[in-house]
């Protein structure tokens, strides 16, 4: 059983991110662990190390150490191998592991975890394989060093996967491989360059600013490519993010001047805990998060209101639908019927609308018709109060086809994004649906 308990509300914090889809996984090469032919956990890619010095008859003396860039350059220095050879080589060894291979469970445990991207430094495909396992749907892509793309077919906001990223390449293709410190070099060149086609893909690095919570598993942060790579990998959201370190026990410790720099340039903090122990904690505060919800889900109070405003005459069609999409949140709806037996009913608007995070105007002709929609001498007013950062939402949606003018019309937060109306195209439960997982994650962020 886990024994660190002094940082609780640190672990139910992350806990309750993961569990929402915020966080970001990052496996470093001490994250990757296997078991050696004496039963001992290493990382895999100093297992792979271990067989090239085997396998060329290197003689390392105690004061070095047997790491993946380490063996390889020492070959190409000794000009006992060649790059594409040294690459095949690598290849050749997790092809040849297959399912022998014994993982770590924590890999496991990991994966069971609604973790939203997974950044992988070693350039297996296990984690793939641990997805398969457990029928997770995933999308797989890598950099490629001989001939990077910064293309990424991937889209957050329409595919709900799990997004593995291999930063260092992928087996099956050895020409993508970064291994020797020269590869490390050119890579950190390529990556930060301007040249659009070599960079890290922008969907990637622009991601983590929705998906703030990054845990960094297995990284020796004295290692003087790892600050080049955060610098590139959070050009643009290192405001928004907080990351958090745990390494391995048998990694060496990361000085105070390099925690100094880490955590005054990314945030980064360094909890004195180990990558197993934090694992362990984390699990066991996730499936606590199950068991508290699952326990009486129903008195869960609401993580928002939103006020939906209607011509119901004319558009209780569309209301109905977008109450029906919307029931699949954790918010309460409000709507212009509930003012039905309240009194003034320009009262009982205002006083919803205190309580209220998000208004949903559904647009049509029939919605500017004063006798059937007592909300729009409000409309102005709210427009004017839009301020999604401060928790008042204006959304309006596009119910069926209307001309817009005025504050009304500049309201980036209009639905749907395309500007087809909702009703009468046959994509109605599309739209809805669209509609809906956005407010979702507007909801739902820290």
């Amino acid at each position: 059983m886990p024994t660190d308990t002094t940082h609780l509300e640190m672990y139910q914090s992350i806990a309750r991110k993961v569990r929402e889809g915020n966080a970001v996984l990052f496996l470093g090469p001490g994250a990757v662990l296997a078991k050696d032919a004496s039963g001992n956990w290493l990382p895999l890619s100093d297992l792979c190390a271990r067989h090239l010095a085997d396998k060329y008859g290197l003689q390392l003396t105690p004061d070095e150490e047997c790491s993946l860039p380490y063996v390889t350059s020492t070959l190409r220095i000794q000009n006992r191998s060649t790059d594409s050879v040294l690459q095949d080589d690598v290849a050749k060894f997790y092809i040849n592991l297959g399912n022998a291979i014994v993982l770590h469970p924590l890999l496991e445990s990991l994966t069971d975890l609604r973790f939203r991207i997974v950044i992988n430094t070693t350039p297996d495909a296990f984690v793939c394989r641990l997805y398969d396992e457990i029928a997770r749907a995933y999308h797989f892509d890598f950099y490629n060093y001989y001939k990077p793309d910064s293309g990424l077919k991937f889209d957050f906001e329409k595919n709900p996967s799990v997004l593995i990223y291999n930063l260092f390449g992928h087996y099956e293709k050895p020409e993508s491989l970064v291994l020797t410190y020269k590869h490390q070099l050119n890579y950190i060149k390529k990556i930060v360059s301007e040249q659009q086609n070599e960079r890290l893909p922008d969907t990637l690095t622009n991601a983590f600013k929705d998906f703030r919570c990054h845990l960094f598993l297995g990284f020796d942060f004295e290692d003087w490519n790892l600050r080049l790579l955060l610098d590139t990998l959070y050009k643009n959201v290192r405001e928004n993010i907080q990351p958090y370190s745990y390494p391995i026990l048998s990694e060496r410790k990361t000085a105070s001047d390099t925690r100094v720099f880490f955590q005054g340039e990314f945030g980064m903090q360094f909890p004195p805990v180990d990558m197993t122990t934090f694992v362990e904690n984390l699990v066991l505060q996730y499936n606590n998060l199950d068991s508290t919800t699952g326990a009486a889900p129903v008195n869960e109070a609401p993580k928002a209101q939103i006020f939906i405003w209607h011509n119901d005459a004319a558009d209780h069609v569309g209301c109905d639908l977008f109450i029906k999409h919307l029931s699949t949140a954790n918010v309460k709806i409000w709507t212009l019927r509930d003012a039905t037996g309240q009194g003034d009913t320009a009262d009982w608007m205002r006083s919803t609308l205190d309580q209220c995070q998000v208004v949903m105007p559904l647009l049509s002709a029939d919605f500017f018709d004063a006798a059937g929609n007592p909300a729009l001498a409000l409309l102005e007013e709210v427009v004017k109060r839009n301020n999604p950062r401060k928790r008042f939402l204006v959304m309006p949606i596009l119910l069926r086809p209307v001309s817009l003018e005025g504050a009304l019309a500049q309201l980036e937060s209009i639905r749907p994004l395309d500007r087809q109306p909702v009703l009468g195209g046959g994509k109605e439960s599309d739209y809805a649906t669209e509609i809906t997982e956005g407010l979702k994650k507007y909801i739902n962020r820290p």
